[in-house]
Parts: C-alpha cells; sequence; structure tokens
C-alpha cells in the first residue's frame, strides 16, 4: 500500500516522517509547488504534503481508496466544513470510504457551535453543507479511545463515496 498525507502543520509532518525508522533522511527527498512542501520517499510509496487541505490539488482527483481525517473535520467552522468536504470527494474514489474521528461533548446540543474543536455526531458530519452531499454514512464507533479531556469523548465515523 502507498499512503498520501497532507497537513498545515510542518512539524506534524516531520513527526510522522520520523515514524518511518527504518528509513534515514536521505531516503527522502523535498520539492516545493504551489504553496506546498511535498516530501516522497525513495519507496515511492509515502508522499506527505505540508500545505492547505482546502486548495485545489488536480493530482490527486480519485486518487484514494480511503481517508483517515483525524479531527480536521472537527476543528473546521460550519462555513469551511462544504469546500474541506468537496476536497475530500474529489480525491476519494467512488466506493471509497473515509474514516473520521471528532470530539463528542457530553453537552453536545448546548455547545455545538463552539469549538475548535466542534462537538459533533453523525447527523452533524452527514448534513447536505458537509459529507452528505457525497458521502453515504455506514456506522457510528462510538467512543474510540478516552480522552484526558473531562467531558469530551474521541468517536470514530465510517463512510463510503457515492
Amino acid at each position: 500500500y502507498s499512503v498520501s498525507a497532507i497537513d498545515l502543520v510542518p512539524e506534524a509532518v516531520e513527526e510522522l516522517r520520523k515514524t518511518f525508522k527504518c528509513s534515514s533522511k536521505e531516503d527522502w527527498s523535498m520539492e516545493e509547488s504551489s504553496n506546498t512542501v511535498i516530501w516522497k520517499h525513495s519507496s515511492g510509496r509515502a508522499t506527505f504534503l505540508v500545505g492547505d487541505a482546502l486548495q485545489k490539488r488536480p493530482e490527486l482527483v480519485g486518487k484514494f481508496d480511503a481517508v483517515y481525517d483525524k479531527d480536521s473535520f472537527g476543528a473546521l467552522p460550519k462555513n469551511l466544513r462544504d469546500g474541506f468536504c468537496s476536497r475530500i470527494a474529489e480525491y476519494t474514489k467512488k466506493g471509497g470510504i473515509i474514516y473520521l474521528e471528532c470530539k463528542l461533548k457530553e453537552n453536545h446540543e448546548e455547545v455545538i457551535d463552539v469549538g475548535p474543536p466542534f462537538s459533533l455526531k453523525g447527523e452533524n458530519l452527514m448534513e447536505d453543507t458537509s459529507y452528505g452531499a457525497n458521502f453515504e454514512y455506514l456506522e457510528e464507533l462510538g467512543t474510540v479511545y478516552p480522552l484526558s479531556r473531562p467531558g469530551m469523548n474521541q468517536t470514530g465515523h465510517v463512510m463510503r463515496r457515492k
């Protein structure tokens, strides 16, 4: 399998690169293009982009069988969600799967518009201005692991590209 990642934070991508323990710094090449730093592993199986996930990237259209979103969607205010979800839909193959993790706060209804992180349930993910336009909701996984922050749970959701 091959993996690609996009993150706005250079330090996050650097930490990800360090997880390749069997490789050295010489195994990575770096290039810059369209306000993005692109790291490529010499195996051809890992590409990490430091840049804005909302930026249009024609080279990624229809490329992914699976997408993992850990808290990116949940950090976005409602006015940015439609663009983000449309971009993810562009990148995901028809029938492809997205596994999304987000926060759910105990007092969800009271704080739904307070964030980031924003409190989200499956129904919020599937609004037409979010993933609902291009994805089918498959499963809510509930709490996927404990958090140290009281009153907040890390929940998992599985969706399929229409």
